[in-house]
């Protein structure tokens, strides 16, 4: 009985195998060249500190399971084909070559038998998988699914040699296969079998094989030494550096923005990022990383209002000047697109491979900050926050003028309380969210919660300044704000905006403000659920009058504010506060995490836009598409937002309330 197994070089003369490997010498040549050229550029970056590697179930969800491309099921079963495809083919390359130089032998392991038989077996089934799923990823380029990668003609080049080097693969191993039909590989090589026998079928069969065998393993080889050569050259350079920058990629909160440090800032006489080497070095690899897939763009609120950012290339822009010296502001990357950023976190909540395109705008800003080179009414905003604590400007006098004949109490007169509720700018100032913060006031004395606001002592976060890119002012926002609240003691702040919110949870703690931090429709939740607020559920009220068509029978939509549902996950509460109101909840198209920014984060509230251009209109859309007679809001940017719109859609009679409107509205006296 013959041995189960293969010939490796069948049909390969001694010429024909030196010349395979001078051309992969030079493969192999040509792409280390290539990598070293990266390698070059992303030394040029600043060191980011100790070397710290991702734990490996961040590795596993983002390599091996991929699961931000599952979001997409079709984009995610081709991909993960062609991806396994192509690991399990390099492997079986690997054995091939190993049992060829005789390593296998060393310890005693040879390509025959049940090892052979069950190797083959794998090879020809995920290469199946792989050769089926690129025809999948070209018609995806063509709009088969609702995300369209990038479909350069260097893409769709790569699609076709990949496909061509599957196929070629397949060829051969099926004229080998026809030369004498050994029986075992029927049921092991199946799918050269059926290809051998269609071969047959046409005369190419016995002796006939051996040119076309020839010709195809050289097309094969050919190709695939190809393919080599140009990773470090096109957008295949993520199959190797997208796992290492998923691997030491810091997955931190995404509200989260690195602080400048003043010492850096001495050393290097510029805020913020400018030339390359202002990007840390793990920066510079993880846009080397980028797979040009769009889903950042495709989920971008300016690049779907037609603004000029695509954080795709802006990441793309950086990377394909890395050996430039001096500035990419102006010609590589202009300040209307650093400018368009709402920092909504979309484009880094989507990003398969973890990269902060959000993070690298806002360095950029910082620098435009630094530089005076501010848009617009953006600056008297930053001034403002200095002067007087409020990015509008108004007296810090006037902070709790909104409580009056409320009864509120300050911490002045009460030293010791459970809670400090945490007005913020709006919610002080604005006066559509002063009705909020009174909602508030009323759902917290209806559950008995002993509570404190700082009144004139509060000041502005600095959250709009951060996110603007002056992260000075916001520091010394932060330390005053930190020291006021660690000198009161204060343990838990509870906050009506999701902005104070993510940046007392999620900033001030590196400013040794650490607190129990929860958004207010979060807390009404609990004290709904511990019985201390009561609603009667068929109930209207007064203090929705703005909004005739609020009737509690009114079906409700709530739109996710970005700091709240995607930065921090918190898209539950609100909506298990509406539903003990008893109002019937619809969802929009982009829900939850997924949600569609309002247009006023990242500093862009104190921005003009132009009127066919605006986020808030655009979002207005989604949700009136969803036919509620309510949108319910759980921040004051986003209520500012889209009660803008409700004025200007007025004829929809739809309301905007925040969710504690609606909860006030129905408490049982």
């Amino acid at each position: 009985m013959p041995e189960i197994t293969r010939e490796i070089f069948w049909n390969i003369g001694p010429v024909t195998k030196v010349s395979m490997y001078v051309l992969a010498a030079l493969a192999t040549g040509v792409a280390g060249y290539g990598f070293y050229r990266h390698w070059l550029v992303w030394r040029r970056g600043k060191p980011q500190g100790k070397f710290k590697l991702a734990p490996l179930s961040q590795i596993a969800r983002h390599v091996l399971l991929q699961v931000r491309i599952a979001r997409i099921p079709l984009a995610w079963l081709s991909h993960m084909a062609i991806f396994y495809g192509f690991i399990v083919l390099f492997i079986g390359t690997v054995i091939v070559a190993l049992e060829d130089y005789g390593i296998f032998g060393l310890v005693g392991i040879h390509w025959t038998g049940r090892f052979y038989t069950s190797s083959s077996f794998l090879l020809d089934l995920f290469g199946l998988g792989f050769v089926v799923a690129l025809p999948v990823a070209m018609a995806r380029r063509g709009g088969l699914t609702r995300v369209r990668p990038s479909s350069k003609p260097i893409d769709a080049a790569i699609l076709w040699l990949l496909l061509l080097i599957g196929l070629s693969g397949f060829v051969t191993e099926a004229l080998r296969i026809a030369h004498s039909f050994p029986p075992f590989e029927q049921h092991v090589s199946f799918v050269a079998w059926i290809m051998a026998r269609g071969s047959e079928s046409v005369g190419i069969s016995g002796e006939a094989v051996r040119p076309w065998h020839l010709a195809s393993w050289w097309l094969h080889m050919v190709t695939a030494l190809a393919f080599l050569a140009l990773i470090p050259y096109t957008k295949m350079l993520h199959v190797l550096v997208a796992p290492v920058q998923i691997a030491v990629a810091e997955l931190r909160n995404s509200g989260h923005l690195r602080m400048v440090s003043m010492e850096e800032v001495e050393a290097t006489g510029r805020v913020g990022a400018s030339e390359i080497p202002d990007f840390t070095r793990q920066q510079l690899l993880s846009f080397d990383a980028c797979t040009q897939c769009r889903r950042c763009e495709s989920a971008c609120p300016a690049w779907n209002t037609r603004k000029p950012l695509s954080p795709m290339k802006v990441v793309l822009d950086i990377a394909a000047n890395g050996h430039r010296d001096g500035s990419l502001h102006g010609d590589v990357i202009s300040a209307e697109t650093l400018w368009s950023c709402t920092t909504c976190g979309a484009c880094v909540h989507n990003c398969p491979v973890l990269i902060d395109q959000m993070g690298a705008i806002v360095d950029m800003r910082r620098y435009l900050v630094g530089e005076g080179q501010v848009v617009g009414s953006s600056q008297q905003a930053l001034r403002t926050i200095a002067a007087r604590g409020n990015p509008w400007g108004l007296a810090p006098d006037e902070r709790d003028a909104w409580a009056e004949g409320l009864d509120v109490p300050r911490i002045e007169d009460n030293p010791t309380p459970d809670v400090l509720l945490w007005v913020g700018c709006a919610g002080s100032y604005d006066r559509r969210n002063q009705q909020v913060t009174r909602s508030l006031v009323k759902i917290l004395k209806a559950a008995d919660v002993n509570y404190a606001i700082l009144g004139k002592s509060e000041t502005c976060t600095g959250d709009p300044a951060r996110r603007l890119g002056d992260d000075f002012t916001f520091q010394a926002q932060a330390e005053a704000n930190v020291g006021t609240l660690n000198e009161l003691g204060v343990k838990r702040i509870v906050t009506q905006c999701a902005h104070c919110f993510n940046t007392l949870a999620n900033e001030y703690p590196d400013f040794g403000g650490k607190y129990q931090v929860t958004h207010h429709t979060a807390f009404i939740q609990q004290l709904i659920d511990a019985g201390k607020v009561k609603l009667q559920r068929d109930a209207t009220s007064s203090e929705l009058a703005r909004g005739a068509s609020s009737a509690a029978n009114g079906s409700v939509v709530f739109h996710d504010p970005c700091y709240l549902s995607r930065h921090n996950d918190g898209s539950a509460p609100p909506r298990a506060d509406l539903a003990a109101t008893g109002l019937p909840i619809v969802e929009p198209e982009a829900t939850g995490c997924n949600t569609f920014c309002c247009g006023a984060g990242g500093g862009r509230m104190w921005m003009e836009e132009e009127i066919d251009k605006r986020v808030n209109l655009a979002r207005w859309e989604q949700l009136k598409a969803t036919g509620a007679k309510q949108v319910a809001v759980g921040c004051p940017f986003c209520m500012t937002m889209l009660d803008d719109a409700s004025k200007q859609d007025a004829d929809a009679g739809i309301a905007v309330h925040d969710v504690a409107e609606l909860v006030a509205a129905r408490l049982v006296d």
